[in-house]
């Protein structure tokens, strides 16, 4: 591993505070190791890790005033005098085969080609080849169950207003479908300038939120403003390989503007936040307040994000709903393999079993998870559990030294080590006195180094109160010695 560590962006919450230089994707994002300070770092890409689609790369120390300019693709304006019109739509084409807007004049040009026409243009993800770069725009285009599930949730909360952000389909959806809820797309693929107008689409960089037309942003700003009766909810579906601090940071952002709009800071704004279970530590790093939904979100043109006939995973798509919403308020579609956990309170799916002595529905990955007695959790079938580790893992490739400097201590809550190398607990020890801790090798259940008792871990040690004084801010807890 590189003695730099690993690598870390700085989100600001306001780039005019500390300008960044521009490429053509806006607002550059400052990279940096975490064992060397940002100023060591370089300023790149937000919008795509790939350097053959955006070669910008610019180290921190050489930044200057030439560099702050803003260098703006100048397509937008190409494509609204293209822009389709309703009022006539006999004369607007698409050619599917050129990936691009037709006009009548030209379209003998594409005789050989799909052309769409008339009232088909008004469903644009329903033509449009989706984008398919996963290293900085791939699209994935929501199956009609989860749009419907998405309504049905909306509705239930009294949502008539929505942000979709890299949401297309779900935009469209709301427009052909949902007279009740409104709907504005920000969406980094242009090619829906021509298709959307400027109140109801603005071309937008998520990963820096970054507006590249001014009369647009003025029209969003329009929309956040609400009048009465009006809730509104905000909806993200990011490519997957965004990092979660620079969404966070965008979403925070967001709610800011709302609340500046609407002069209602302490009104609490819905955020439904599309992504895979396996992301949920570093969701909830951010946003602390984000719970992740059982509801497995399918995909029409993905074989891996599907349950559909073409499926690969046994257990469905990963894709998630994190939201800050109270989960009991998502009724999830019995129809569809979901049951109402009357102990948590909230709909789970159908093989996700409620563990009496953990008290919640464990599992995360559409599996039905076991309770480890040896663990004092529950965890995936699969795994088996390593007594030098004091955890279940999956067999294959398992490598005890390697495997506990990845693993957060259950005393102390810090990573790198797991409850039998602790420093801060042999500290406790050795003022205490407390001799005979080892030996616990042959126990059949696992035994707690704090209290010594058999049936849970040191996380859930009801004695460490008497040991530690802890503090949760923003995901992070901190401990402090009370000996």
């Amino acid at each position: 591993m590189s003695t730099k560590g690993k690598l870390c962006v700085k989100c600001e919450e306001d780039h005019f505070l500390d300008p960044h230089p521009h490429c053509v994707h806006g607002p550059t994002l400052l990279f940096y190791y975490e064992n060397e300070p940002p100023q060591k770092g370089f300023y790149g890409c937000a919008a795509y890790r790939d350097k053959k689609m955006c070669s910008f790369h610019l180290p921190a120390d050489s930044l200057t005033e030439k560099y702050l300019k803003q260098n703006l693709d100048t397509s937008t304006q190409i494509y609204k005098k293209l822009r389709y019109d309703p009022r006539a739509p006999l004369e607007y084409f698409y050619c599917v085969n050129c990936d691009a807007p037709v006009g009548k004049d030209h379209q003998k040009d594409c005789v050989e080609h799909k052309v769409i026409a008339g009232d088909l243009l008004k469903n644009p993800t329903q033509f449009l080849r989706p984008l398919d770069n996963d290293k900085g725009q791939a699209q994935y285009f929501f199956d009609e169950r989860a749009l419907n599930l998405f309504v049905k949730c909306f509705r239930d909360m009294g949502i008539n207003k929505v942000v979709c952000i890299g949401a297309p389909r779900l935009h469209t959806f709301l427009k052909l479908h949902c007279e009740d809820i409104n709907s504005f797309l920000l969406d980094f693929d242009k090619r829906f300038l021509y298709f959307f107008d400027d109140w109801e689409y603005a071309w937008y960089n998520m990963c820096n939120n970054y507006f590249f037309d001014s009369k647009q942003q003025i029209m969003f700003r329009n929309f956040l403003n609400n009048q009465n009766n009006e809730h509104l909810l905000i909806f993200t579906d990011p490519p997957y390989g965004c990092r979660t601090e620079v969404i966070a940071n965008t979403l925070h952002q967001l709610v800011q503007l709302y609340h500046s709009i609407n002069k209602s800071k302490y009104f609490p704004l819905p955020l439904f936040w599309i992504y895979p279970y396996f992301s949920e530590q570093h969701i909830q790093k951010v946003m602390p307040e984000m719970q992740m939904s059982d509801y497995k979100v399918n995909y029409t043109n993905h074989s891996t994000y599907t349950d559909g006939l073409n499926k690969i995973r046994k257990q469905g798509s990963p894709a998630r709903i994190f939201t800050n919403v109270s989960l009991e308020r998502l009724i999830l579609p019995v129809e569809e393999e979901y049951k109402y956990c009357a102990s948590c309170r909230r709909y789970t799916a159908l093989e996700n079993r409620h563990c009496q002595q953990c008290g919640i529905c464990p599992s995360k990955n559409g599996s039905t998870y076991k309770h480890c007695q040896l663990c004092g959790i529950c965890v995936k079938p699969s795994y088996v559990h390593c007594r030098n580790c004091r955890r279940c893992t999956q067999v294959e490739g398992h490598n005890c030294t390697e495997y506990q400097t990845k693993q957060r201590c259950w005393i102390c809550r810090q990573s790198g080590h797991i409850e039998k190398n602790c420093a801060t607990w042999q500290n406790i020890r050795n003022k205490m006195i407390l001799l005979n801790y080892n030996s616990r090798e042959t126990e059949k259940a696992i035994v707690c180094y704090i209290c010594d008792q058999k049936g849970h871990n040191e996380l859930k040690c009801k004695e460490r109160v008497k040991y530690f004084e802890e503090t949760s801010f923003c995901g992070e807890v901190q401990l402090k010695l009370k000996l």
